[in-house]
């Protein structure tokens, strides 16, 4: 199959969520807002929340208008340890049975002072109202270990599977990771094990079950300080794995990590995958397919965050970029003639850390703003395309 860039015609942007009561508290710091569309058509939408105290909470809202008003907030798990950001998005899994599975970074630090990350996981049987308690996906003791920069997937057999990065044992490196994924067996996650155990220790993971039920692992790899996304794929959920190879040869050498990983979304029988490559000839976010063939690049140094949203017809890349020396989000059609241009989402200035949905024929953007006092709020805008 093969993908252009589009133009997208805007018809109406719409800035909705402002004026929601969810997110009214002007007292709290909201982040990370992800969108999920359920199986019978509402729009989900997690993020995180901090209150004066220091305690964030993970929530859920649920919209049943496509992203214009959304109903009371459900609150998932609350600590001072709950942890969020664009490395390590909290994410929510539906599994074929309807069950809610929620997956957060949670942090602590021990009595000397050093500090410990994990990944924890809970889950909803009754439309997120009520959560089990939370618990680890790796059995190991927690103390002074990092695991992070996760993505999680269902997969065809209705396992869950967790993939991140972890703090290599005994290592005299700063900050060495290596790659490990972890796998529900009847709901109960199994050992660990490493699948990659050399890559880029700082940058986020993205996993995507394609049309075919193979499970992608797309991440960045370090071979040398050269930093490009690698992609592994098994066709037994998990059990095996093939080969790593590079998905495009950018051969971006940088001597640190760029805190940027792939994002993967399925679109028709493959994926479209982007990123941010600092190279020298061509710096910007590169949109690909699954067989690596690079359809774009957009942006500029600037560029960060993108996001794929995709239905059946249509694909939308969306990320944040300075525009007037402000971040804003921007966005692009992938389909159709081939005339590259980007769109500007109305009323975004100092948006940030947004994700997409595709909805009949509209896209829903959720994004930070970002506030002077540093307390960012959430705005939804909702564009007919």
């Amino acid at each position: 199959m093969k993908y252009f860039l589009a133009f997208v015609f805007i018809v109406t942007s719409i800035a909705c969520a402002q004026a929601n009561p969810v997110f009214g508290d002007t007292t709290k710091t909201y982040a990370i807002p992800t969108l999920l569309k359920m199986p019978k058509g509402e729009v989900l939408m997690s993020w995180t929340e901090k209150d004066q105290q220091g305690i964030t909470a993970f929530c859920l809202a649920i919209s049943t208008d496509n992203g214009a008003t959304f109903a009371d907030k459900k609150t998932i798990y609350a600590s001072a340890g709950v942890s969020g950001s664009r490395l390590m998005r909290p994410k929510i899994l539906i599994k074929k049975d309807g069950t809610l599975v929620a997956i957060f970074s949670h942090r602590s630090n021990n009595s000397s002072g050093k500090r410990s990350l994990d990944i924890m996981h809970c889950s909803s049987k009754d439309n997120g109202n009520t959560w089990t308690a939370p618990q680890s996906i790796d059995n190991e003791p927690t103390t002074s270990i990092v695991r992070g920069f996760f993505d999680a997937a269902v997969l065809t057999n209705n396992e869950i599977a967790v993939a991140y990065l972890k703090d290599v044992a005994g290592s005299t490196k700063h900050e060495e990771r290596d790659l490990r994924l972890v796998i529900t067996k009847n709901g109960v996650f199994q050992p660990e094990k490493v699948i990659d155990p050399v890559v880029c220790d700082c940058c986020n993971i993205s996993l995507l079950v394609d049309a075919k039920g193979a499970l992608n692992v797309y991440y960045r790899d370090n071979n040398d300080d050269v930093r490009d996304i690698a992609l592994m794929t098994s066709t037994d959920n998990g059990v095996t794995f093939s080969a790593s190879k590079i998905l495009h040869n950018d051969k971006w050498l940088i001597k640190g990590c760029p805190h940027s990983g792939a994002v993967s979304a399925a679109f028709g029988e493959g994926a479209l995958v982007t990123w941010f490559s600092g190279t020298e000839t061509e710096k910007g976010l590169r949109l690909v397919t699954q067989d690596g063939q690079k359809l774009a690049v957009v942006g500029d140094a600037s560029a960060k965050n993108s996001y794929v949203a995709t239905d059946k017809k249509n694909a939308v890349l969306v990320w944040e970029q300075n525009n007037s020396n402000l971040s804003q989000i921007a966005f692009r059609k992938v389909n159709g003639n081939e005339a590259p241009a980007t769109t500007w989402l109305n009323d975004s200035k100092n948006g940030t850390n947004a994700s997409s949905l595709l909805v009949g024929n509209q896209l829903i953007v959720a994004y930070e703003v970002k506030q002077a006092n540093r307390r960012n709020t959430i705005k939804v805008s909702r564009v007919e395309i």
